[in-house]
């Protein structure tokens, strides 16, 4: 598999090159990196704000801009939906709960609509 180097306020990282071939692969992959992003999240809001803290929040950040790149490069592939639909096309997570997906390639602004859909969206939107 090839690499390529992605810049972030002056740190680098290494991106693998997914081929065609391997988009279930990177599906999961991504899948999988919104979890552990996640879950360091949680993590991080459990810490109390230091140099350690600071260090950690930037190492999330840029495996955020890292996972936002692979996301860029399925839909490159040709692939542009949500990664949380079961085989009937159906989704099976929400684009809000609980904290939802950190890296998303879907072309439809799924969390957008359900937003909207949540109670007293309606008088938002009439403002």
């Amino acid at each position: 598999m090839q690499t390529y180097i992605l810049e972030y306020q002056g740190k680098k990282a290494v991106i693998d090159q997914y081929p065609r071939a391997q988009i279930e692969e990177l599906k999961a992959r991504i899948r999988l990196g919104n979890q552990k992003l996640n879950d360091a999240w949680e993590d991080l809001r459990k810490l109390e704000v230091s140099d350690h803290w600071k260090a950690e929040l930037e190492r999330w950040h840029l495996a955020n801009v890292k996972l936002s790149e692979y996301c860029s490069q399925l839909k490159r592939l040709g692939f542009g939906d949500c990664l949380y639909k079961d085989e009937n096309g159906v989704k099976y997570k929400g684009c809000l709960e609980p904290l939802g997906c950190r890296a998303c390639p879907s072309d439809i602004s799924y969390w957008e609509k359900e937003l909207m859909a949540l109670p007293g969206a309606s008088k938002r939107r009439s403002k």
